[in-house]
């Protein structure tokens, strides 16, 4: 006995444009390669730890989701993250700059009141204030 049913028919082809099979050649929509990964900036995160430390935590925070970023499809985010490490770093070295100028002005000070004073007394470490 033979079956009333016939074979299968295969689906048309799409009706419409299709992929040439040629190098993209130009048109409404060329292929994209992703971009290359940016720099993680971790010498600026090692940086920040050293100069000025509260930052190192957001620094390297940062510079640990630069990668994963960008693995993900996410490349603005990346960049921003790597930026971010960049300006951190940056940050904590006039953080330091400004605390070394200010520690200078404060010796400077502290030296001059120092000569005004007479400079050295041995007699204030003698416990003699006046002799």
């Amino acid at each position: 006995m033979t079956s009333t049913n016939p074979d299968p028919v295969p689906p048309p082809p799409p009706s419409g444009p299709t992929e040439p099979a040629t190098p993209y050649t130009g048109g409404p929509h060329p292929p994209q390669q992703p971009p290359g990964p940016p720099p993680v900036n971790a010498g600026w995160a090692v940086a920040t730890l050293v100069a000025f430390w509260p930052l190192a935590f957001a620094a390297f925070s940062n510079a640990f989701e630069v990668y994963p970023r960008w693995a993900r499809g996410d490349y603005s985010g990346a960049q921003h993250a790597s930026d971010r490490v960049r300006k951190l770093g940056q940050l904590s070295l006039w953080i330091l700059g400004g605390i070394l100028v200010l520690l200078a002005i404060a010796y400077i000070v502290m030296a001059a009141v120092w000569i005004s004073h007479g400079g050295y007394d041995d007699n204030w470490h003698r416990g003699r204030m006046n002799p």
